[in-house]
């Protein structure tokens, strides 16, 4: 009986330790299978993630000018951007030419050979001047060259006198005050309401004025005209002069904003009553195109360099190279 009992208790203890082994090891992976579950799905809250709003861009302020009034607008989105005294009347200086170069321009053909008179010379000591004299021979697109770029006086009265030959009314008065008359008309078509002109250049006359937001629909008209857009946007230019004293005259642009900041034109002016005058557009690497008037300033390059820049920080508009 000993030796059939001693190998059965021998397997029954086999038996219990095998038993208590996958006890334990099945209380093991249902721990660690449960661990597994909680580790895989994590508790999700219900209650929304807060966004966080951010700060709105501020429009920068505009920055201070020197200028008695301000203008600047978008001229692709017809939107004007900032109006500082726009509709105060004060005197134009050679602002005033782009009306000049506009009226004539409508009544002389570009090929038309004028021949200076000595009523359309000028003292270049006093008078800023394209350096003409009596007896030379020029064309009208020379003239408008002249007129625009070294903003000479004598081109502005050669045309005045020319086209104001042209125009039959008002039959009372002499050529030149003939084209005065249709510059106020071509003014008033334009609707520049605080425009009054007495001189075909700008120079400083009673009663002689204009605004900034004037000279914004005058240059935008100036613009649109391909002729004119393309003289306003050089910087230099060579023209030939006939007559006895025959030469090329080289004309530089007193614009020199020219080449800078994307500036495609348009005019300067200065004179003791109306100060440092600027009407400059510029284009953006967006396609769009930007005017601003400054009257009455002391430092007319100062200030439209700065309205330049604010308008870019404001717009995101950036000049052309």
């Amino acid at each position: 009986m000993t030796a059939v009992f001693g190998p059965l208790r021998r397997f029954g203890l086999a038996f219990l330790l095998l038993t208590l082994s996958i006890t334990i090891a099945g209380l093991t992976l249902t721990r660690y299978g449960s661990l597994g579950t909680a580790l895989s799905t994590p508790t999700v809250s219900n209650a929304p993630s807060p966004v966080p709003t951010p700060p709105p861009s501020p429009t920068p302020t505009p920055p201070p000018v020197t200028a008695r009034a301000t203008f600047v607008i978008d001229l692709t989105a017809d939107r004007v951007l900032l109006d500082q005294q726009s509709t105060l009347p004060l005197p134009p200086a050679s602002t005033l030419k782009l009306l000049t170069a506009l009226t004539a321009q409508e009544i002389l053909p570009p090929e038309e050979i004028v021949m200076v008179q000595s009523e359309d010379e000028v003292d270049p000591t006093v008078e800023s001047t394209m350096g003409l004299a009596a007896g030379d021979t020029v064309t009208v697109h020379d003239l408008l060259i002249g007129l625009l770029l070294p903003s000479g006086n004598d081109a502005a009265r050669a045309l005045a006198r020319v086209a104001g030959e042209r125009l039959a009314t008002p039959s009372e008065l002499p050529p030149r005050e003939r084209f005065l008359a249709m510059m106020q008309a071509k003014a008033h078509e334009l609707g520049l309401e605080q425009t009054i002109i007495r001189t075909p250049d700008g120079d400083d006359v009673p009663g002689q004025v204009t605004s900034a937001r004037d000279l914004a629909r005058l240059a935008h008209a100036v613009l649109a005209d391909p002729e004119l857009a393309t003289i306003v946007a050089m910087r230099e230019a060579y023209v030939r002069v006939g007559g006895p004293n025959a030469r090329i005259l080289s004309l530089t642009n007193t614009n020199e904003l020219l080449g800078q900041f994307g500036v495609v034109g348009v005019k300067t002016g200065t004179s003791p009553a109306a100060g440092q005058c600027l009407v400059a557009a510029w284009r953006t690497l967006d396609e769009r195109l930007y005017l601003a008037v400054i009257l009455g300033s002391q430092d007319r390059y100062g200030d439209m360099r700065a309205l330049i820049a604010w308008v870019t920080a404001a717009t995101g508009s950036i000049p052309a190279p």
